[in-house]
């Protein structure tokens, strides 16, 4: 196996293993392809057509029909919406033959061998310019996932590279693209992601399915995602590749924008199982057959996807549940909002909202108390005993003579969040009225308590607590949430003494069963008003608003966003009014409930201040425009909420929750993990100020939870500063061997020591760039004080491979998100003097000259230059012939440094050496007057037999013959290409006799010039 190549360590490996998995492996040149600049397999997929819609009695007219729709679409952003669309329902096409329409599909989900799956390497393809593709995979002549690959054994190149290729291939050759749904950039690991080739970026993922790779370099997400392309699904009824096309991926209108959303694997995982759950409940005759399940998916990690991804996949299997009812039920107004527009941004069957309990009995009451068909939301609220008992009695007598909803099996309720408000009479209402459906629970928090037991409720304890279930470490190790951090603050000034904060501690303030409210309801609200003295109290509040004005503007402004937690609607108007002297306009926001008549003046002058600024907008509009405006633009940066957008909400750039209510349980960490959404991987944790004093009573506060149920969930800020400690640690033990001074000998040595073992360059880039994060998060913490000598080090260490390396980060990044880190490490001497001696030198014919001027030392050029050629040969042979013959001396120099006692000598000579042949060949090439390919034809012609036998005149006859042959999808003609071969072969045959060829030698020169001509005369 060739260890340097792509292709040997990954791209072979990928091919085998997916071969193995159902794929039919067809070459390049044998794919029945028109011309490069047709990306279909027009044959195949005509073939196809009539193989899966025989039974609508498809004929060549209508196969040509559908094929136009398809050609004719336009790329871009409706046209990738058209596209995706036909992929999962169809085209409609009017038959001629008795003038009816019908939806002509393009792909079996049902009959897999209906399919044929074919997988390429190495194809062209004709855009703005020319590409060619690692691995292209095809479902009936559709290419719909394009996988990249790339070293691992490289010293520059990552999985990252591959993503990069991939978004520049998307824009030169859109017509591909229009086709392709799924992304694979593929290195030591494998991410996938949507193809939207309008987005600069996507969001990726990794796949895990329990694959364990054995090759070296390669991590087990290789194979996980070859599993996810199998042919051969675990669901025996659809492959995972076409079960994601048609259930798992969508297009989606984000923040305003069109996107494409794709599912990852816990929510594909989870989704199957409730899809198989219900399979199992509505064809088994035993009544006492599963019919629900706890889905615990850790909060960050797209429960409310998860959802839909099920929901939707159920309401379209006309085959297991022929028209269902399906119920997604929440119990807050903003939840049913939030997963309202959810839906309403999928590109997916809209659902109908039940805005009161009159529309709830006319769903249930419709077509003689049979229910309503279709996607509904509600509140649970609307299950109101007194209310429906009346509908309960008449659907119990009218059942007794013929169906109603209480007896279909086909209804199926989907709870979020499965606790709260979901134990006592209300969920026994729901369950009586919807008898005989099957009942799945979303939350990232379960409750175990006596009369409020989600696993109880919704699971089959001690055997089964959960259906899927994806914790938190789960969640911040594949990088869907980070770590949340808390910090008490100001704990003698501001903290509720502890007696309150016990009383609070010991009631049911928040979760009251409802069977019991009334009863303690005035108790409860005596030990509130307690609370709420101190936490309305005006002085308190200036005290905590001018230390979070300074906390903010100190660390978090133009980085991140925050959120203020009060105790009170009047608490939040006071914190609004008091983080304004010390603020800009503009920076806050108040997002709470109003009433319509308030009685205390703070709240009536916000209500009437608010109205002004809004020019009379209703509090509804007002309220939804500013949490837009937050996650969306620049101002507001600082939300001030007391109980809304404490579940659910969703804003990535939200780092801080400054908390100054008392919460616990469940409410407490639905809360903190608002905080815990990645962003543009800069986010290292969320951060919760406590100013309440509730997080020093952590294991009181979660006292519900086991120690294994919320490990990982919240790590004090002490925590946290030992963690940079130790990381600092394990970073610097990666370098032990250096000396810790800033020679360049020194860092030259570390730069060694990375780029002679990929797992050690691996480990010290990722560790730097989170300690990087850790000191930008901890503020003016002694810790940093203490170890700033060590980080100061290895940033220096940082810097100059990033410099050697050539491999710089966006400098806007940098700059905004770690200005601490510039401040006090970039700005000092020893790292100031590095980024000045040690410039960046552009790859171009004065490289060498440039290189000379700006480094001193011998060893030091020798690394820069042997960086620069595997960067650039390497990386780059395949685009250029003359790099192409340049890879084996560049690969020999990477041996010799790799060699324990490296020769500099050599390798600056030799690379110098390399360098020179660069600029003599491209010189060469530029006289000559040569084309890619007759240059290519040149060199190896030189290579076999010496540079003394001139060549050009029998390289520009041979090329004046192909080129006659040649034209675009030349190589995809048999005809064309077998003229091709014939014409090289009698080239070769003519230099049998001038150089005493054996019939092997011709053979293999022949492989070699077809290979040539391939590559650049395509």
């Amino acid at each position: 196996m060739d260890k340097f190549s792509e292709k040997g360590l990954v791209e072979d490996y990928i091919l085998q293993k997916l071969e193995e998995s159902g794929w039919r492996f067809v070459p390049a040149e044998n794919l029945e392809r028109e011309s490069y600049n047709e990306p279909l397999l027009v044959p195949n997929l005509v073939r196809a057509l009539k193989r899966i819609n025989k039974v609508i009695g498809i004929g060549e007219e209508e196969s040509k029909k559908a094929l136009n729709e398809l050609m004719l679409t336009v790329p871009g952003i409706e046209g990738a919406k058209r596209i995706l669309n036909f992929y999962k329902s169809g085209i409609s096409v009017k038959f001629d033959r008795d003038r009816t329409v019908n939806r002509i599909r393009l792909f079996d989900f049902e009959t897999v061998d209906n399919n044929e799956f074919i997988v390429t390497r190495q194809a062209i393809y004709d855009g703005r310019e020319r590409i060619r593709t690692d691995l292209m995979l095809y479902v009936n002549g559709i290419p719909l996932v394009n996988i990249e690959c790339k070293n691992p054994a490289s010293m520059t190149e990552t999985w990252y590279n591959a993503y990069k290729q991939i978004k520049d291939y998307e824009k030169i050759v859109p017509e591909l693209y229009k086709y392709v749904q799924i992304g694979v950039a593929a290195e030591a690991q494998a991410k996938y992601f949507p193809i939207v080739p309008w987005q600069d970026d996507v969001t990726t993922s990794e796949w895990r399915s329990g694959g364990a790779v054995r090759e070296p370099f390669l991590s087990d997400s290789i194979d996980s995602t070859i599993q996810m392309l199998s042919c051969r699904g675990e669901v025996p009824y659809t492959p995972p590749l076409l079960d994601i096309l048609k259930n798992f991926l969508f297009f989606r209108i984000e923040h305003g924008n069109a996107t494409k959303v794709i599912a990852r694997y816990m929510q594909y995982r989870a989704a199957n199982k409730i899809i198989e759950r219900v399979r199992g409940f509505v064809e088994s005759a035993d009544h006492k057959a599963k019919n629900k399940g706890l889905i615990w998916h850790w909060q960050g990690s797209g429960k409310t996807l998860t959802m839909i991804f099920a929901g939707n996949k159920l309401f379209h299997d006309a085959q297991l549940l022929q028209n269902p009812t399906i119920f997604f039920i929440v119990d807050r107004v903003e939840l049913e909002q939030q997963l309202n527009d959810e839906f309403n941004a999928l590109d997916i069957v809209k659902p109908e909202v039940i805005g009161s309990v009159s529309e709830l009995k006319a769903i249930i009451e419709h077509d003689n108390y049979r229910g309503k068909r279709g996607i509904f939301i509600t509140l649970i609220h609307k299950f109101r005993n007194e209310e429906l008992s009346g509908l309960q009695h008449e659907i119990e007598v009218v059942s007794k003579t013929r169906e109603t909803l209480i007896d279909r099996k086909n209804v199926i309720a989907f709870i979020d969040e499965g606790h709260r408000t979901q134990y006592g009479l209300l969920s026994a209402q729901m369950k009586v009225l919807l008898k005989n459906a099957s009942f799945f629970a979303f939350t990232g928090t379960p409750i175990a308590k006596k009369g409020r037991d989600t696993y109880k409720d919704f699971s089959y304890p001690p055997e089964e607590t959960y259906l899927d279930r994806y914790f938190i470490t789960d969640s911040i190790k594949d990088g869907f949430t980070v770590k949340i951090v808390y910090q008490p603050r100001l704990e003698k000034e501001a903290n509720l003494n502890k007696d309150i904060l016990q009383a609070f501690m010991d009631s049911e303030l928040e979760e009251l069963p409802e069977n019991i409210r009334e009863v303690v309801e005035e108790q409860i609200n005596k030990r509130l008003n307690v609370i709420r003295i101190v936490l309305e109290d005006p002085k308190r509040i200036g005290l905590i608003a001018k230390d979070i004005a300074a906390h903010f503007t100190e660390n978090i402004d133009g980085k991140f966003k925050a959120m203020v937690v009060a105790g009170s609607r009047k608490a939040c108007e006071l914190y609004r009014i008091e983080l304004s002297k010390y603020l800009p306009a503009g920076y806050t926001e108040v997002i709470m409930t109003y009433n319509n008549r308030e009685e205390d003046q703070v709240l009536q002058r916000s209500v009437a201040e608010m109205r002004e600024q809004y020019h009379g907008k209703d509090i509804e509009d007002i309220r939804k425009e500013a949490i837009d405006r937050f996650k969306e633009e620049k101002l507001p940066k600082i939300l001030i909420v007391t109980d809304m957008l404490l579940a659910g909400f969703d804003a990535p750039e939200l780092q801080v929750m400054y908390l100054d209510k008392p919460l616990k349980e469940h409410r407490l960490l639905q809360a903190v993990a608002r905080t815990n959404r990645p962003f543009k991987d800069l986010k290292e944790a969320g951060l919760v100020i406590d100013y309440v004093g509730v997080l020093s009573e952590l294991k009181k506060a979660l006292e519900m939870y086991s120690k294994e149920d919320i490990q990982g969930a919240l790590i004090s800020y002490d925590s946290f500063k030992e963690e940079f400690a130790e990381l600092l640690k394990a970073t610097l033990e990666i370098l032990k061997e250096v000396s810790r001074d800033y020679e360049r000998g020194s860092l030259l040595k570390a730069v060694e020591i990375l780029t002679t073992d990929k797992l050690k360059e691996k480990t010290f880039i990722e560790h730097y760039k989170n300690l990087r994060k850790l000191f930008e998060l901890m503020g003016a913490s002694e810790v940093k004080l203490q170890h700033l000598d060590d980080f100061k080090w290895l940033s220096a260490v940082y810097t100059y491979y990033t410099k050697m390396m050539q491999a710089p980060e966006s400098e806007i990044d940098i700059r905004k998100y770690y200005d601490r880190t510039i401040t006090f490490i970039h700005q000092s001497t020893e790292i100031s003097k590095i980024e000045k001696e040690l410039p960046q030198i552009e790859f171009d014919s004065l490289y060498l000259e440039k290189l000379e001027k700006a480094v001193q030392s011998r060893e030091e050029k020798a690394a820069n230059i042997l960086f620069t050629l595997n960067k650039f040969v390497l990386v780059e042979r395949h685009r250029n012939p003359i790099y192409e013959s340049l890879v084996d001396k560049v690969q020999r120099l990477l041996d010799v440094w790799k060699e324990k006692v490296r020769d500099y000598e050599k390798i600056y000579t030799e690379g110098v050496q390399i360098l020179q042949s660069l600029n003599t060949l491209t010189k060469r090439k530029e006289s000559l007057g040569y084309s890619d390919m007759e240059y290519a034809l040149l060199l190896a012609l030189e290579e076999k037999f010496g540079k003394e036998n001139d060549f050009t005149g029998k390289v520009k006859e041979i090329s004046g013959k192909l080129n006659e042959m040649m034209f675009a999808g030349w190589v995809n003609q048999i005809t064309a290409r077998k003229n091709v071969e014939r014409e090289i072969r009698r080239f070769v045959r003519g230099l049998k006799g001038e150089h005493n060829l054996s019939l092997a030698e011709m053979d293999e020169l022949h492989e070699v010039l077809m290979k040539d001509v391939r590559n650049y005369g395509a």
